[in-house]
């Protein structure tokens, strides 16, 4: 009897996870989007179909649903990608099956979440909302399937991949039938409407829990990630920002901190009648629950360490004091001896390079299912990577993408670990060196109060710089001054060595105004120049840079002491100026990272 491959697809993904205001929008859309295909995996194994892509059998813990970001074994659970492969068991009907996986993994969206949101959201959400809910949770799950007789394996995996990507390109367009009349569009998705109460009739200790700005409207969908989980539990971007640098203030000004620690904890909060008492129940920045490294050994709203920040830090969760004289008082102690933290942060993004190519070459069930296992221990491993070796907070982790959140002191040598693992793991495989994947790793650097999408955009930019000829780095640095560079290197290139280098030379006295002196001379000469007069603009490019990097009344250096080569081609030898001015220009970034660096006004 016929045994059949098939292939489940859930969706939407990268722009449903771009949509984010907050740290958690962005990991619960995440969360969703993992449980949701947990869900459509369980609904599969009841059907008693083999799961091959992801390799869970019957039984396994990893397939029991989990909301939280923890286990309560306090293991994190498996991030299940949101392609499924599974044989049927024999004689059984594939259109039946998918159908069931389908509608119970819709029943899982409206039930299991939706509805949990929308009982713990009741006094946000206006009345008679019923049928505008109902239409933007049932009309948001995407769900693809495909199936063929297995007797051929590749064959059947080349036709349903095949099939679903043709069903893809094929998209549903259908207009609301429930409208709101004149309401506004969300905050996070302009094509549904608000299903929010007005901000006057909101109850305004929901709306400071889940952290809903006045200004601020949500669809369904947009409030489920908003309030699908319990707020103390992420890790506010700010704090992972200023990771290293509390550990640096912990040590020079353990005092202060300890006071400021003290204060935060014991800040009283404004009554209704916006009065303060010293009896209030509610006292306290708020604070995150995650034992996690870059939340030690400050547990609240790293926020307050910005001074700009105090008025809108104690206006949004309704603390009592004034915050000038508050910030002044036990924030700005820390300050005089730490220095004001530097305000940006890195989002990293990794993938791995020709998967697809590695898994077309695996001819049997049994193979697919040993690499799925290889990358889920990589996916495992990637946690203890970004989280604890290198203070980050993970967003996801699932098969050969990783995306996370790292101080900018940390950001490469993270995204280095990261590759050194994946290499590992493929080392471990049966596949032949030749179509071994390697990781790419783009790193978006911007500033903490940017949009959490405007970042996670910047660092899919850099991934996607990385994976123009594949296994490298590239890094984006978006500065508010309008500044924006980008600088990639193979991983073959050793690129932590080149930028640790290049770090060492602002130490050195290399100053940033030669590499923008170095940076204009470019602007000012040609692009392209005709064969004849190649070697005169070769020649005068390098004679300007070379008078530019010995210029007296700072040090002195030459195109070698800086490790800048010239290929002895203007076009070439135009190209390596640029790539190093930019390689410089972040090195400098990542110089000002560093705590306790002096830092002139513009390099804020």
């Amino acid at each position: 009897m016929t045994r059949y491959l098939l292939l489940v697809t859930l969706g939407p993904v990268q722009g449903f996870i771009a949509q984010a205001r907050r740290t958690r929008d962005l990991w619960y859309g995440s969360h969703v989007l993992s449980e949701l295909s947990r869900a459509a995996a369980r609904a599969l194994v009841k059907q008693d179909a083999q799961l091959v892509f992801p390799a869970l059998a019957p039984g396994d813990s990893e397939l029991e649903r989990c909301d939280q970001p923890l286990r309560p074994n306090g293991d994190p659970p498996q991030a299940i990608p949101n392609k499924l492969l599974a044989l049927t068991p024999e004689g059984s009907d594939p259109a039946a099956i998918a159908r069931v996986v389908r509608e119970e993994t819709k029943a899982f969206w409206r039930t299991a979440i939706a509805d949990r949101v929308r009982q713990r959201c009741r006094r946000l959400i206006s009345d008679g909302i019923d049928d505008v809910w109902n239409e933007q949770i049932e009309t948001f799950l995407e769900f693809t399937a495909a199936w063929a007789p297995a007797d051929n394996f590749v064959e059947a995996r080349r036709k349903v991949s095949q099939a679903v990507d043709g069903r893809k390109l094929l998209r549903d367009f259908r207009a609301w039938e429930w409208q709101r009349g004149d309401v506004p569009s969300s905050s996070l998705d302009g094509a549904r409407k608000t299903v929010l109460r007005k901000r006057e009739d909101r109850d305004k200790d929901l709306a400071a829990r889940y952290r809903i700005g006045d200004g601020e409207n949500l669809d369904a969908v947009g409030l489920i990630k908003r309030a699908g989980g319990d707020p103390d539990q992420f890790v506010p971007i700010v704090n992972v920002a200023v990771a290293d640098w509390v550990a640096y203030a912990e040590e020079i000004a353990r005092d202060e901190l300890t006071n400021l620690i003290h204060a935060a904890r014991e800040i009283e909060h404004k009554t209704e009648d916006g009065a303060s008492s010293p009896n209030a129940v509610k006292r306290g920045l708020s604070r995150v629950v995650r034992d996690l490294p870059c939340v030690k050994p400050f547990q609240f709203d790293a926020s307050i360490f910005f001074p700009d920040r105090w008025p809108s830090v104690f206006k949004e969760q309704g603390l009592a004091r004034d915050p000038l004289e508050w910030g002044e008082r036990y924030v700005l102690p820390v300050l005089k001896k730490a220095k004001v933290p530097f305000p940006y942060v890195a989002f990293l993004v990794a993938d791995g390079d020709r998967v697809g190519q590695a898994l077309d070459t695996l001819t049997s069930p049994d193979s697919l299912r040993a690499f799925s296992k290889t990358l889920a221990e990589f996916a495992s491993a990637a946690r203890q990577i970004v989280e604890v070796d290198h203070r980050g907070a993970l967003i996801y982790s699932g098969s050969d993408d990783v995306l996370a959140i790292v101080p900018v002191t940390r950001a490469v040598a993270c995204a280095d670990a990261l590759r050194t693992r994946f290499a590992a793991a493929m080392a471990e495989t049966s596949l032949p060196d030749g179509l071994k994947p390697t990781l790419s790793v783009g790193i978006g650097i911007g500033h903490v109060m940017e949009g959490m999408g405007d970042l996670l955009n910047l660092a899919r930019e850099a991934e996607g710089a990385a994976k123009t000829d594949r296994n490298a780095l590239a890094v984006i640095v978006d500065r508010r001054s309008g500044d924006k560079r980008t600088w990639r290197s193979s991983w073959d290139g050793d690129p932590v060595r080149q930028l640790h280098q290049s770090t060492e030379l602002f130490r050195k006295g290399l100053s940033s105004g030669k590499v923008y002196e170095i940076g204009a001379i470019l602007r000012r000469l040609p692009a392209k120049v005709g064969p004849s007069e190649d070697q005169s603009w070769a020649a005068l490019l390098v004679g300007e840079v070379r008078r530019a990097l010995a210029r007296t009344g700072e040090s002195a250096f030459t195109p070698s002491d800086v490790d800048l080569a010239f290929p002895g081609e203007y076009a070439k030898d135009r190209e390596a100026v640029e790539r190093w001015v930019n390689r410089m220009l972040l090195a400098r970034v990542l110089e000002m990272a560093r705590p306790g660096a002096e830092r002139v006004q513009e390099d804020q």
